[in-house]
């Protein structure tokens, strides 16, 4: 009888060790690895990226008492922020929106000196348009007035389209343009000298006053 019951017991654990494993009740899920996740950045990411791509420099720069103006493609940047072509209040007649005008006809700027003013060292900038055509040696030229933590001050805008570049003289209170008198572009004749002063005190643009010579006795 015993003999009977340990055969039973054999057969009964052989018959248990061949029969197949459950089948799982779900098949294998691919679980992402770390690194695949870590090389796909966000489209967050992906435009701050861009964004500080596209920000950077690609002429010169300069530092002011407000940060870095720097030429980036067409536009004039100041402490990373667009100061040309400006944004101006609606309507306005000012030196801001006579400046904005500019851009219609002009499509490039750059910087083309840096001057010490009521902001501090560096602290106005002379700059000047430009066009990838033929119908300007040159182009327009204004000064911007930067200070920290306030907006940048635009000044009316001397009116040059070619001939001689423009003569630049810094004065401890005045800033002066010259255009010596030259032929056209085209066509016959002779454009007059033109000569503005830029008032470092106060901002203005206007006509440089006549020079006066002392009689002689």
């Amino acid at each position: 009888m015993r003999t009977l019951l340990s055969v039973l017991l054999v057969a009964t654990l052989a018959a248990a060790c061949d029969k197949p494993a459950p089948a799982s009740a779900e098949p294998d899920a691919t679980i992402p690895s770390g690194s695949a996740s870590a090389s796909t950045p966000s489209p967050a990411a992906s435009a701050e990226a861009d964004a500080s791509v596209a920000a950077k420099p690609t002429g010169k720069t300069v530092e002011t008492p407000a940060g870095i103006a720097s030429e980036v493609g067409d536009e004039i940047k100041l402490a990373r922020k667009t100061i040309y072509p400006p944004e101006c209040p609606a309507g306005g007649k000012d030196g801001c929106a006579k400046v904005k005008a500019i851009r219609a006809s002009m499509e490039g700027i750059k910087i083309l000196r840096h001057f010490d003013g009521p902001g501090g060292p560096k602290s106005i900038l002379l700059l000047q348009a430009t066009t990838a055509g033929n119908a300007c040696n040159g182009g327009p030229l204004f000064f911007v007035r930067v200070a920290k933590d306030a907006p940048p001050q635009y000044s009316d805008v001397f009116d040059y389209c070619g001939g001689p570049d423009p003569m630049v003289g810094a004065m401890p209170d005045k800033i002066l343009i010259n255009v010596p008198a030259h032929a056209p572009n085209r066509g016959t004749g002779t454009i007059p000298a033109k000569n503005m002063e830029y008032d470092i005190a106060t901002g203005a643009l206007q006509a440089a006053a006549p020079a006066t010579g002392k009689k002689k006795r």
